[in-house]
């Protein structure tokens, strides 16, 4: 936490801000003050903050997951990228950093630089590995290139725009050993977070900004505090932190639109601060009233929901409505419901249902909508009351369409006893996988056999959609994927890095991928198994992407690029796929952990999807991922529907203008390679 002592420009609230952050964790969150390390004007050095990570590292030695914040309030500044840096993967050509108190002076006879981007990662990768992934990093600074922002006049920027150049030697050796982990995502998954990187990247902290990376962060007209720092006081002192999640903090920030927050990371949709809690349900939708008032003083409320064609919502699409975002597992009542008045491509509004209740909903206040009704699949069962006793006919609102004849359904139940075999009819699937699921579920447990239902049936529904009326046609030809190897790139001067090799995996449609057995993956071996992708934008648009890997083995759709989440209608977030350029992801700058494909048992082919959504703006499209399967048995603490995981927020402009967007697909056949020793 510092302010600037070495020439620059002087911040008046940066330590105002330290303060109260320390009142904050010292006074709400019960931290003893001698678990807190401070580092205030002058003792913020280069040196002092890198020592800051090591010492972190030697607190909590002796805890079990602990909970680790680190907040930095001060200067930031961008700087081209140096020479020596050219394999590194980076989206454009400038630097971002954070400006320790004595940059610009001259220590050891070497100007004194600032703390890039990239160092800090490598320093929370280290921490993450060693302590587990429980890490809040809040910066309340500028950390973007281009000049300051005019709008807020009188306020004071957190920027420095003419920072020491950047040299190679600002990136010191990292350790880079890492733990031989478990899988990240369990037993069945056929691709998987790469072992060793379950707590790196993406996957080690989570990322509250000030602003974006063409945006200032500003103190308060006042220069009592920063303005984001203000705004996150406000929400935790007047909040139960336990019922928040950092995406539902952003979501409701208040912050003005020429200042957006940011919000990243795997696990924003955890409880703040906690680990151990459930992760906000996917399901529910984020929702604000917006008003406007007429000449006569008579205020019209509009209701957005934040959500639309390019999520599957449907017109005249029926929604239960809730006051706060329920935890997966919660079942809370809700207080109305609505239906879509007008669908638009990345919001809608909505309008209360004749006899509905009308709750009054606060201006600007965010609220939370579940589906009632859903696309329409055929199911057949030879028993039909088992069907009627999975889904009562009317409850939920949810429309099921039966098939008399198994010929026409596209999920077929099939009753042995006591036991349920579940079978999906996908011409697409043929050959490479079982048509039947390989878990039998008891007739008798319905609340599970609606649940694979679901995931089924949203599965099945994400993975074929396309935009309406633009099945053929590729509203973004300009941008494609490409999928590598990555190899060990590491020299005196870097900490682990990767670089991609070989060919592109994806150059065919279906692509073929040989994969090696599970213990081969696990072991020192020569070839490489790790996998990065990289998405090329050569058009003149800045486009929002959103990587998933589809799995109809287990019905799971996990994420691997998900953009950051700002404040609800106050400013857009930044786009990560710029004009002309490129977005790495599992090595480079682009924040994901490398996967790798797996067999995990003695089945010779495999077959998954990766299915990249683009959108000219930011869109919901986290209320998508599955990360868990439907067909494992339910944790003690999570008892609710296994439909309903993982993430909810990261929405968008509340204006109905129809945005652009598309999709790219790319069909992975995965064969086991053979083993050398067989074939000799």
């Amino acid at each position: 936490m510092c302010s600037s002592e070495s020439g620059w420009p002087v911040l008046n609230a940066a330590v105002a801000d330290a303060d109260g952050i320390e009142e904050f964790l010292v006074n709400l969150l019960k931290v003893p003050r001698n678990n807190i390390i401070n580092l205030r004007d002058a003792e913020a050095t280069r040196e002092g903050i890198l020592k800051a990570f090591e010492d972190l590292e030697e607190k909590s030695a002796f805890t079990v997951n602990p909970c680790i914040i680190i907040y930095y309030a001060g200067h930031g500044a961008c700087s081209p990228r140096p020479e020596g840096w050219e394999d590194w993967a980076a989206d454009r050509e400038w630097i971002e950093q954070l400006c320790p108190s004595d940059m610009g002076t001259i220590v050891d006879d070497r100007v004194v630089e600032g703390i890039p981007d990239r160092v800090i990662c490598g320093r929370l990768n280290s921490l993450a590995k060693k302590r587990g992934n429980n890490i809040t990093l809040i910066l309340d600074c500028c950390h973007s290139a281009g000049a300051n922002r005019h709008e807020g006049p009188g306020r004071i920027p957190r920027c420095i725009s003419n920072p020491p150049p950047l040299t190679v030697e600002a990136n010191p050796v990292v350790d880079p050993a890492r733990p031989n982990t478990a899988d990240a995502f369990g037993g069945t998954r056929a691709l998987r977070t790469a072992s060793g990187f379950f707590n790196a990247h993406d996957h080690s902290h989570v990322l509250l900004a000030a602003c974006g990376r063409d945006q200032s962060a500003y103190e308060t007209q006042d220069g009592r505090h920063g303005i984001f720092t203000a705004g996150l006081l406000r929400f935790f002192n007047g909040k139960n932190l336990e019922q928040e999640t950092y995406d539902s903090l952003v979501e409701n920030l208040d912050m003005p639109a020429w200042q957006t927050a940011h919000c990243m990371g795997a696990y924003s949709d955890r409880p703040l601060f906690n680990p151990q809690g459930n992760c906000s349900d996917p399901a529910f939708l984020s929702c604000q009233c917006k008003g406007s008032k007429s000449p006569t003083g008579e205020i019209t409320y509009t209701y957005i929901l934040n959500a639309g064609e390019l999520q599957g919502i449907g017109h005249g699409q029926k929604f239960s409505i809730y006051a706060g975002i329920p935890f997966e597992g919660e079942n809370p009542s809700p207080i109305g419901r609505m239906q879509v008045a007008t669908l638009g491509s990345s919001s809608s509004t909505l309008e209360f249902l004749p006899n509905s209740p009308m709750p009054e909903v606060p201006l600007g206040r965010v609220f939370y909508a579940h589906s009632l009704s859903w696309d329409p699949s055929t199911i057949y069962c030879e028993d039909r009351q088992l069907l009627d006793t999975i889904f009562s006919p009317g409850e939920r609102g949810e429309e099921m369409k039966y098939a008399e004849d198994p010929a026409q359904a596209a999920l077929i139940l099939t009753v042995d006893g006591d036991q349920v075999n579940i079978e999906q009819k996908d011409p697409t699937l043929k050959g490479y996988i079982p048509t039947r699921f390989a878990c039998k579920t008891d007739r008798n447990d319905t609340q599970r056999l609606r649940n694979i239902i679901r995931s089924w049936r949203h599965f099945n529904y994400h993975l074929h959609r396309h935009p309406q009326n633009l099945a053929n046609f590729d509203v973004f030809p300009e941008v494609w994927m490409e999928l590598h190897y990555l190899v060990e790139k590491r020299d005196d001067s870097y900490s682990l890095e990767y670089q991609p090799v070989g060919e592109n995996l994806l150059g065919e449609e279906p692509a073929h991928v040989e994969v090696s057995d599970l213990d081969d993956l696990d072991s020192a071996s020569e070839s490489p198994s790790l996998l990065g992708m990289t998405l090329y934008n050569d058009g003149a648009d800045a486009l929002y992407p959103y990587l998933f890997y589809f799995d109809p083995n287990d019905l799971t759709i996990t994420p691997w690029v998900i953009p950051a989440k700002g404040p609800l209608g106050r400013g857009a977030v930044d786009a990560p796929l710029l004009p002309h350029s490129k977005l790495t992801l599992g090595y480079g700058n682009g924040g994901a952990s490398p996967w790798e494909f797996v067999f995990l048992d003695n089945r010779e082919k495999d077959i998954g999807f990766f299915k990249l959504f683009l959108s000219s703006s930011p869109a919901n499209f986290a209320c998508l991922s599955r990360k868990r399967t439907p067909f494992e048995e339910t944790p003690g603490n999570r008892q609710g529907e296994l439909d309903k995981q993982a993430k909810e927020a990261e929405e968008l402009k509340t204006d109905l203008v129809a945005k652009r967007w598309g999709v790219k697909m790319a069909t992975v056949i995965q064969v086991r390679a053979r083993n050398p020793s067989e074939s000799s």
